[in-house]
């Protein structure tokens, strides 16, 4: 799929102990000579210019004409390059990925930090651009992720067993045979992997998830800094939020998914994938084998630092083809510099998902960890420059495209002034070139960047920032403000809320801003009471949640509207779905960022269908309508609301 509108890229001087020769296997304690005579050896045999660390297989390579650039005596250093390169992977697929030589010469005493970059899902790898990196002094590596571009073999979603072994090689590679590269001794590393490669890694969506899975997995510990956007934290939360299944995107991912890994050997989405969804469609929910799957397939795994339990006899009779092993730890994460970017109108990975990472990494490494976002998000269907190359970036989808219900143009792809694409190169030139960052980044070292909208945004103290403390709290601090509600009509829910689509949703009123104006920001909670007309708030079935009589789903979100208005506007087109009759449960909305008029009048929104989850509405006959009550907190940043319209 496409980054920014759709899916889903620092260390100096090699540890000689470690560089693998890959014609002998052997591990070579060379000096720096030796490396160059070994280039001038692949010159001379180009059957083996690629190298494959840690791979018994031969490599195949493509390479440029007439030769590598390189710093051996003799070699051509002008630069300037593009060029595709293909390894054997160690399952037995092929790895393809393109390397763009920086420009402007080879600087073969300072050496080039390296940067990674990773398409969205159904994308491919880029074979030009990135200019402002490569005239800055890097040299970038655009990957075609498993089963996608040239690469081949089944879509597994970073698994790392696949994918995440496929990345390593990588670097493998990018140590063995770019010679101009550049290392540096790091203090936090034993000494067995200094003089350590400076890398660093952008990428939005699925370029953004690739990212973690290397920084963890890793065992040279080479990513220095990371600048993922828009990716997601858990795949659980992201496709079934409240144990309901996000039709509208997975549809989406499994269309551009399947389109773009198709031929050259590749195999489409796995089967495990294609199964947990074809399942899913059929029980309306997904399988626990799945949920499991894709758990161990993101950031939360290791922030939680839980291991799995899987049962042997999982319910997903694919597990047969390339059955997930489970065998990498959840490790928490290593230090790293991570500048978190989000769209604050992303209904995939929303902004949620950009707090727990920001969170667990804030919490698990001493890196440099800070969070911007923008007024962008997953939004279809324009396709723009992975890159985003700074200075020159304008989000083409903006304006263009609105689908009521389900999401809104996107806007810049700015927090406030700061452009998200100068930030990115910005923040790489400063953690892997020692450049100073420019002013603007003052204050995002302890505040959130929030966007409000185009040209708008506030910076929210890290410390105190309003969102819940865990996923069973409720919100709290000083910028919590709690409104109570209750529906004065039934909620229509499953074939009823279908009936009813094209109606309005209920909006049950939480008050009116001040004349001031007012600023939400943050993440919502509520307590919510959901119960059948006969007042039933609890399922009699304790063992089947799901049972006939237990399983109502409503969608909920904040709503607000001018005064004198009648339509209501979902605010950055969020929306939480709620399962199951529910007595005080605690439910975690989508974080929002929006700046409100005076007079403004704020609602939540309830509903029983809603256009983001298509096929996702109650099966339940035995529960057509229920009432909902409770109370909501909300992250007031700024101004007054009425605790009446």
């Amino acid at each position: 799929m496409p980054s920014r509108s759709a899916l889903l890229p620092a260390r100096f001087a090699l540890a000689p102990l470690v560089l693998a020769l890959a014609v002998t296997g052997c591990i070579d304690s060379s000096s720096d000579n030796d490396r160059s005579d070994r280039a001038a050896e692949r010159r001379n045999s180009p059957d083996q210019a690629c190298d494959n660390p840690g791979n018994s297989q031969a490599p195949q390579c493509e390479l440029p004409d007439p030769v590598l650039v390189s710093c051996a005596d003799g070699s051509p250093r002008e630069g300037g390059r593009s060029y595709s390169v293909s390894l054997n992977s160690a399952s037995g697929e092929t790895i393809a990925f393109q390397v763009l030589e920086p420009t402007g010469g080879i600087d073969c005493d300072a050496g080039h930090p390296l940067v990674l970059q990773g398409h969205g899902f159904g994308g491919s790898r880029s074979t030009d651009g990135f200019e402002n990196y490569r005239d800055a002094g890097f040299a970038v590596i655009s990957i075609d992720q498993r089963g996608f571009g040239e690469s081949t073999g089944t879509v597994r979603v970073m698994d790392p067993e696949f994918e995440g072994q496929d990345l390593v090689q990588i670097l493998d590679w990018a140590e063995a045979n770019l010679d101009y590269l550049q290392f540096r001794d790091e203090a936090d590393l034993p000494e067995a992997l200094n003089p350590n490669l400076v890398a660093g890694a952008i990428g939005g969506s699925y370029g953004g998830g690739f990212q973690f899975l290397l920084h963890g997995l890793d065992p040279k510990r080479r990513l220095d800094a990371l600048v993922p956007d828009m990716t997601w934290n858990d795949l659980r939360y992201s496709l079934n939020p409240g144990g309901v299944i996000k039709t509208g995107w997975d549809l989406i991912l499994v269309g551009f998914g399947e389109s773009g890994s198709t031929g050259k050997g590749n195999g489409g989405l796995d089967p495990i994938l294609r199964e947990s969804l074809a399942q899913g469609a059929s029980l309306n929910r997904f399988p626990e084998a799945g949920l499991d799957f894709v758990y161990y397939h993101s950031p939360a795994y290791r922030c939680a630092g839980a291991s799995l339990t899987v049962s042997e006899d999982a319910d997903l009779v694919s597990y047969q083809i390339n059955p997930p092993a489970y065998d990498v730890p959840p490790t928490p994460f290593n230090d790293v510099d991570v500048l978190l970017t989000q769209g604050m109108k992303d209904t995939l990975f929303n902004f949620n998902e950009a707090w727990r990472n920001f969170s667990c990494l804030s919490a698990q490494t001493n890196g440099d960890v800070r969070l911007l976002t923008h007024q962008t998000g997953h939004i279809l269907p324009v396709e723009v420059p992975d890159e985003a190359q700074p200075g020159t970036y304008v989000d083409p989808a903006a304006g263009l495209l609105e689908i009521p219900g389900f999401q809104g143009a996107a806007g810049k792809f700015h927090c406030g002034s700061i452009s998200i694409a100068d930030a990115t190169l910005n923040w790489l030139e400063h953690h892997l070139l020692g450049k100073p960052l420019p002013n603007y980044f003052e204050g995002t070292e302890s505040n959130v960047c929030l966007s409000l909208g185009d040209d708008q945004s506030v910076m929210v103290p890290m410390d105190e920032f309003p969102a819940p403390a865990s996923e069973n709290d409720v919100l709290t601090g000083r910028y919590a403000v709690e409104r109570a509600f209750a529906s004065d009509q039934p909620v229509a829910s499953g074939y009823e809320a279908v009936a009813t689509v094209t109606q309005p949703p209920l909006a049950l009123m939480l008050g009116k801003v001040g004349e001031e104006g007012a600023v939400l920001g943050g993440i919502p909670t509520m307590k919510l009471t959901v119960s059948d007309l006969a007042g039933k708030s609890v399922c009699d079935n304790t063992l089947d949640p799901f049972a006939p009589g237990c399983d109502p789903i409503v969608f909920v979100g904040l709503g607000k509207r001018a005064e004198g208005e009648s339509r209501w506007d979902l605010i950055d087109d969020q929306v939480m779905p709620v399962r199951g009759l529910k007595n005080e449960a605690v439910i975690q909305l989508v974080g929002v960022a929006e700046s409100l008029a005076p007079s403004d009048e704020l609602a939540l929104l309830v509903s029983g269908y809603h256009l983001q989850y298509p096929a996702s509405w109650s099966r339940d006959a035995l529960v057509p309508f229920v009432n909902v009550s409770g109370t909501v907190q909300l992250p007031l940043l700024e101004g007054t609301l009425s605790s009446t319209p």
